[in-house]
């Protein structure tokens, strides 16, 4: 049984609902880029309600994940304990971090130590460059939302436009993924 399948199976199907999984078989995606690639750290940015860290767990030592303690989940008013979540799922090598501001998250990254970084936190043009300078010296950031999905949608577009800067010979493109390594 997948993890996707385990969610479903104990939070129904629409808790999947604008998580990474479900968007055209990004667990499938995530096992592609993740299992037997030997990271041991993964830093998420962009936690919302943790799905895509539960999933990243499967294929790490840990995952240290990092929200805004403002952000979308508690923007939108929604009642969720990522916590239980993840106990629910027998996961319990996830550390969450909520921090206030962007200033706090570049202080908390500088004192991690890391192997990839998953960023899908913010979608202007400035949040991913400057989430981008957080994580690179990693060596392997995975970007989520990169997809020219027309100028309609701006900010989904900045994550497009600031990978296809990048060099090419460095990224490994799978669907709205896009993963850099520096080679």
């Amino acid at each position: 049984m997948t993890i996707k399948d385990r969610i479903v199976e104990l939070h129904g199907e629409s808790f999947l609902r604008k998580s990474a999984l479900n968007i055209r078989d990004g667990e499938g995606v995530f096992r592609e880029f993740l299992e037997g690639a030997g990271y041991r750290t993964i830093l998420e940015i962009g936690t919302y309600k943790g799905i895509s860290a539960a999933c990243m767990a499967q294929y790490c030592e840990k995952v240290i994940t990092i929200d805004l303690a403002h952000g979308k989940l508690e923007t939108n008013g929604e009642d969720h304990d990522r916590h239980a979540f993840w106990e629910s799922l027998g996961i319990d090598n996830i550390e969450f971090h909520a921090v206030a501001d962007d200033e706090e998250k570049a202080k908390l990254i500088a004192g991690l130590e890391f192997d990839l970084a998953f960023v899908d936190g913010a979608h202007d043009t400035e949040g991913v460059r400057r989430d981008f300078a957080l994580v690179k010296h990693c060596g392997a950031v995975l970007f989520h939302d990169y997809d020219d999905s027309g100028p309609q949608l701006e900010k989904r577009n900045a994550v497009y436009r600031f990978v296809n800067k990048l060099p090419a010979h460095q990224l490994r493109v799978l669907d709205i993924f896009a993963l850099w390594t520096d080679s």
